[in-house]
């Protein structure tokens, strides 16, 4: 694919670019500091595992991992995605989130900064270890 280049924070990508940027599973919102633009089309591979509470997976997260967190699901901040699936709004809208996952490619949404979370219970990031990689790469 195309080149890896250190930007500026809230740079654009060229097509070709791309930026790699750690996506800490504790944090609530990680701000890449990749801007992407409405009707652009980026490719994104996520590498690596994060942990939650004990439960270890990648990016594509996990089903309901036990009986007893089945009541949470409808309070995941993606109700319909898997918990730990690495999700991407943009400038924290939730009404711009996508799913990530290990890989996929989007057409953005919106025009702001991509701020992404593992898919979790909005109480429930105090029990969440380890990092995921991201890399996105502006493809058209």
């Amino acid at each position: 694919m195309g080149q890896t280049i250190k930007r500026d924070k809230y740079d654009e990508l060229a097509v070709g670019e791309s930026a790699t940027k750690p996506i800490i599973a504790g944090n609530f919102w990680n701000d890449t500091g990749i801007r992407l633009v409405s009707g652009q089309e980026y490719h994104f591979t996520a590498v690596g595992q994060w942990i939650d509470l004990y439960i270890l997976c990648d990016a594509d997260g996990v089903p309901s991992p036990n009986p007893l967190v089945i009541p949470f699901e409808t309070l995941r901040r993606m109700p319909h995605e898997q918990w730990f699936t690495l999700i991407g709004p943009i400038d924290r809208n939730p009404e711009t989130q996508f799913r990530i996952g290990k890989e996929r490619t989007v057409i953005a949404p919106a025009t702001g900064l991509l701020t992404c979370f593992a898919n979790d219970v909005r109480y429930f990031y105090s029990n969440n270890f380890g990092s995921v990689e991201l890399r996105v790469t502006r493809t058209r």
